[in-house]
């Protein structure tokens, strides 16, 4: 180190014994080798304190040099430019095009580039290089900003369909390499709400098609990823606004064009096997015609419900022409990602396995999803929370009871209400809603938790503004389920007959708003009514099962063969 300093102090001073003004002291005599050697100290001397002649302390203590003096020190060595040498924005940019061409085009080391720009008259130090490259968004390396980023991209167009690749000075991202590196996988690296737009020196691109054999059927395993895949693909492609009640986002869902194609290929199934196949088919037709949104506006809420429709459908053949149709659609527009390759693989799957294989098949997939652990799997915290209402959504009838209460089972509504519930009346009869919904199915409408949530839910849905049609819906259906198994319970013949009398008219209730009009959203309604016959039959009054069999008729024929859907809300 001290000789290092010697030989810089020669070259610039060729008298050691010349004097040398500093900045931050007066002209001294101090020899300038002990000035650019800190750790030098003066000889000790003989003479006393009191001896005029002995130097001061003041003067005798070594001079430490500035950062001028040792910054010019170490730039005569290293070829740099000097600090107080700095260039301007504009000298720079006329460097830039070269610089970049041996920085990033040759990815020549930084070390080369600054010897070959010296060797033009260009100097500047690594941290000028460095600080000019983050401006210039000259990097060759991923950070971790950039890789999430990147995924966020990645999996919006992911669940759209869309193959993804990443080009940084025009050479491909290598995403999994950093992944591989860190030790890492791409669900580690996601966070809710940051900002997903690419910095200026990444491009996102849709590379060329892969070869044709990926998308053959793969096997039960594959397929199980592919659904979990989607899954999370779907999930991180926000619905709703992360901090959106769990409730309120299936209560947003109602009002989605999926949602309702899917609800029309549900009423479809449903009049098929009632024989209403003119009708059944118009409204079958209606939901085929939407059901491409699957592709274009794509949402788990849109997925579970498929699955859960295509488990409790009755028509085989309805079940059938969803895959095939998904899986042509996909193959026909060149949809490609996680959820065309789910489509091909299912619908190839039941073309090659008999249909019970094919059912156990998705409903083992399907019940997985609900009792996944997000944390370990890459999806959004209270996922499956928010999936929950989808279980739940009615039926005119339901042809798989023992399965499909098997997956409601599965369903905990206290995992959708953490923290404080909501104050305003509005919001609150929604979870309440959702609430007995969930409890009523899972409990069979039994404990007097039922009876007096439904109460309150009626009470709260009339000062209320909004369409509560619904809601008002699952108190009535609660009260009359509950009445009912009062009455099969009990063997006090007055007590049957005052809850017999009980559950007929609430259902009376419920059927009154459909008769004489159509709603394709409120078709579980024809169910009500059919249910009232039974029920009426049950207790001996034939009379009145015939006249409830009868209302049922003119409900069918209330439905229109020429079947359109008009617009919905939100909530209705």
């Amino acid at each position: 180190m001290h000789s290092d300093f010697t030989f810089a102090a020669n070259e610039y001073m060729t008298d050691p014994n010349a004097k040398m003004m500093l900045p931050y002291r007066g002209s001294v005599t101090t020899p300038v080798m002990q000035t650019f050697s800190p750790e030098l100290t003066p000889p000790a001397s003989d003479s006393s304190p009191s001896d005029s002649s002995s130097v001061s302390r003041r003067d005798s203590d070594p001079v430490k040099p500035t950062a001028i003096h040792m910054q010019t020190v170490f730039s005569s060595q290293t070829g740099e430019a000097h600090p107080s040498q700095q260039h301007s924005a504009q000298v720079w940019e006329t460097h830039k095009a070269e610089i970049r061409r041996l920085y990033l085009d040759e990815n020549r080391p930084l070390k080369e580039v600054m010897a070959i720009m010296r060797q033009k008259g260009f100097r500047a130090t690594v941290r000028m290089y460095k600080s000019r490259f983050d401006k210039w968004g000259f990097s060759k390396n991923n950070s971790k900003k950039d890789v999430i980023a990147m995924l966020q991209v990645q999996r919006q167009r992911n669940a759209v369909g869309k193959r993804t690749a990443f080009h940084r000075n025009g050479k491909e991202v290598a995403i999994d390499a950093y992944l591989k590196r860190k030790g890492i996988s791409q669900y580690d690296l996601v966070e809710p709400g940051l900002n997903d737009d690419l910095p200026e020196n990444l491009r996102c691109l849709t590379p060329p098609p892969e070869s044709p054999k990926i998308l053959h059927a793969p096997g039960n395993l594959s397929l199980q990823e592919l659904v979990l895949q989607c899954a999370r693909d779907l999930a991180w492609n926000w619905y709703c606004p992360p901090d959106t009640p769990l409730v309120a986002c299936a209560a947003h869902y109602r009002g989605d064009e999926l949602r309702c194609a899917i609800t029309d290929i549900t009423n479809a199934d449903w009049l098929f096997s009632v024989g209403q196949y003119e009708r059944g088919g118009a409204m079958c037709e209606a939901g085929f015609q939407s059901l491409h949104l699957m592709f274009q506006k794509p949402s788990i809420y849109g997925l579970v419900h498929l699955l859960i429709t295509v488990l409790d459908a009755s028509n085989k053949g309805i079940v059938k022409e969803i895959w095939r149709y998904l899986a042509a659609y996909s193959a026909t527009v060149r949809v490609d990602g996680p959820l065309a390759r789910l489509f091909q693989g299912v619908w190839k799957f039941l073309s090659t396995h008999e249909y019970e294989e094919y059912w156990d098949f998705i409903f083992e997939c399907t019940e997985k999803l609900l009792v996944i652990d997000e944390t370990h799997s890459g999806l959004p915290a209270d996922t499956m929370a928010r999936l929950t209402p989808i279980i739940f959504i009615p039926r005119a009838y339901q042809y798989k009871t023992q399965p499909y209460r098997r997956l409601q089972s599965r369903c905990d509504f206290g995992r959708m209400v953490q923290g404080p519930m909501p104050t305003a009346i509005e919001e609150l009869v929604v979870f309440q809603a959702t609430e007995l919904l969930i409890l009523g199915n899972q409990t069979m409408w039994q404990g007097d938790r039922v009876f007096e949530l439904a109460n309150t839910v009626l009470e709260n849905t009339k000062g209320i503004a909004y369409n509560t049609d619904f809601f008002v819906y699952i108190a009535l259906t609660s009260l009359s389920h509950y009445h009912r198994n009062q009455f099969l319970l009990n063997d006090d013949p007055a007590a049957k007959t005052t809850h017999h009398q009980l559950s007929v008219n609430y259902l009376e209730t419920i059927v009154s708003v459909m008769e004489g009009q159509w709603d394709p959203d409120m078709g579980y309604l024809l169910g009500e009514l059919e249910r009232l016959e039974h029920w009426y039959r049950d207790a001996g009054d034939l009379e009145q099962a015939d006249a409830a069999h009868i209302r049922w008729q003119n409900a069918l024929t209330a439905i229109p063969k020429d079947f359109v859907r008009g617009k919905k809300g939100i909530l209705h």
